[in-house]
C-alpha cells in the first residue's frame, strides 16, 4: 500500500547531487546531447547510468509541490503548495474531482475498508473519505506524525504514528476511532503492511522493528545500515531504503535476518522505495528514478537515471508514478519504456 520540507520533497545541504550533473559553465542544456557528464556518484557500471532527459513519461500532470503517491481506486498526490489533494484515474491519467479540503495532508494515504484515510498535519485528524461517494464520512481526532509515511493498514484496522514521540496507534475502522496505543524508539519516521506483520523503521537505533497487529508486540528488532526510511515488499522478501549511506538492506521475513545489502553509491541523498511490475524501483535526489533487478542470480541495480529530480516513487502493475519535486510535476512511467531505455 516514505532534509524533509513537505511530504516527499527533499533538499540536502547547499549542494544538491543535481546539482553535480549540471551543465559544465558556458553551455547551456538542450537535451541528451548537451547533458553534462554523470555525477562522480552512484553504480559506475558501464550502461547503468542513464540520463533522465532520455526517459519519456506516458503523462505529466502539473503538481506545484507534490509529495507521496498512493495508488488504489484512483492516484492520489499531496500538492503541499496549494494544501490540496490531487485525485487522478489510475487509467487515463486524467484528473478526477478533488478531495474536500484537508489542512496540511501529510504522512502519506492509505485505501482501505472502502475508504480513502489521510493524516493531517494542520488538524491533527484523520480522515476517512468515501471515493464512490466522494464525500467525507469521519474525521477522528488521532494527532498526527509528520513523518515520511505514517499511515498503513492490516485486514482490521489502520495503524498511524500520532505524535513526535513515535506513537503508533491502532484505529478500529468500525468505530472510527483509536483503540489501542504502544510507544516506539524515538524518532521511527515510516510503517508498513506485508508478510504478515507491521514494519516500521526507527533510524535514530538504525533498527527496523517488525510488530504482530494480533498481539501489538514487538516481535523484532533487526539492526540495519544508518538511516532506515523507507519500506517494500516483494519477491518474498522487505526491502529497507537505508539513506545515510545509500544502501538497500534486504531481509528474509522468514528468518528475520539480512540477506543481502545492495549499495547505491548514493549517500544522504533521501528518497524512497517501491516494488512493482516485478521490479524494485528508487527514488533519490539527483537519481530521480532507480531500477533494481531483484530476480538475477546476483541481485543488481540494473538502471540509475540520473539528474534534476527525485522526491516520491510509488509503482503499480504497468505504471511507475514519480513525483518530480524539481520540475513540479508527477510523471507515469511505461516499466517497458523504462526497461527498453539505454545509455547512449
Amino acid at each position: 500500500m516514505r532534509v524533509l520540507t513537505a511530504p516527499g520533497l527533499f533538499v540536502y545541504g547547499a549542494m544538491t547531487l543535481a546539482a553535480l550533473a549540471a551543465p559544465p559553465a558556458g553551455k547551456t542544456d538542450k537535451g541528451p546531447s548537451a547533458a553534462a557528464l554523470p555525477p562522480k556518484v552512484g553504480i559506475r557500471t558501464p550502461g547503468v547510468q542513464i540520463p533522465i532527459e532520455l526517459l519519456k513519461a506516458e503523462a505529466e500532470i502539473e503538481v506545484s509541490t507534490p509529495g507521496w503517491v498512493t495508488i488504489g481506486e484512483s492516484v492520489i498526490v499531496p500538492d503541499s503548495g496549494k494544501n490540496r489533494l490531487v485525485r487522478l484515474d489510475a487509467k487515463t491519467n486524467k484528473p478526477l474531482d478533488e478531495i474536500p479540503a484537508i489542512a496540511k495532508p501529510c504522512s502519506g494515504s492509505v485505501f482501505a475498508f472502502d475508504s480513502l484515510w489521510i493524516p493531517s498535519c494542520g488538524s491533527q485528524t484523520i480522515t476517512r473519505f468515501d471515493p464512490k461517494a466522494k464525500k467525507i464520512t469521519a474525521t477522528i481526532g488521532s494527532g498526527t506524525a509528520d513523518v515520511t509515511i505514517g499511515v498503513a493498514a492490516t485486514t482490521d484496522s489502520v495503524w498511524m504514528l500520532t505524535d513526535a514521540r513515535s506513537t503508533l496507534s491502532r484505529i478500529d475502522p468500525d468505530q472510527n476511532k483509536v483503540v489501542g496505543e504502544m510507544r516506539l524508539p524515538a524518532s521511527c519516521n515510516s510503517v508498513a503492511f506485508g508478510e504478515g506483520s507491521l514494519w516500521v523503521t526507527c533510524p535514530a537505533e538504525s533498527r527496523i522493528l517488525r510488530i504482530d497487529p494480533a498481539t501489538f508486540l514487538v516481535d523484532k528488532r533487526i539492526e540495519v545500515s544508518a538511516g532506515a526510511r523507507s519500506i517494500a515488499f516483494g519477491d518474498g522478501s522487505v526491502w529497507v531504503l537505508c539513506g545515510k549511506e545509500g544502501k538497500i538492506e534486504r531481509i528474509d521475513p522468514k528468518t528475520n535476518k539480512i540477506v543481502k545489502t545492495l549499495d547505491l553509491a548514493v549517500p544522504g541523498a533521501g528518497g524512497n522505495i517501491a516494488f512493482g511490475d516485478g521490479w524494485l524501483w528508487v527514488t533519490q535526489t539527483g537519481f530521480p528514478l532507480t531500477r533494481i533487478d531483484t530476480k538475477a542470480e546476483k541481485e543488481r541495480v540494473a538502471q540509475q537515471f540520473w539528474g534534476a529530480g527525485g522526491g516520491y516513487v510509488s509503482a503499480a502493475t504497468g505504471a511507475v508514478w514519480l513525483s518530480d519535486v524539481a520540475a513540479g510535476k508527477v510523471k507515469r512511467f511505461d516499466p517497458k519504456r523504462v526497461i527498453a531505455t539505454l545509455a547512449e
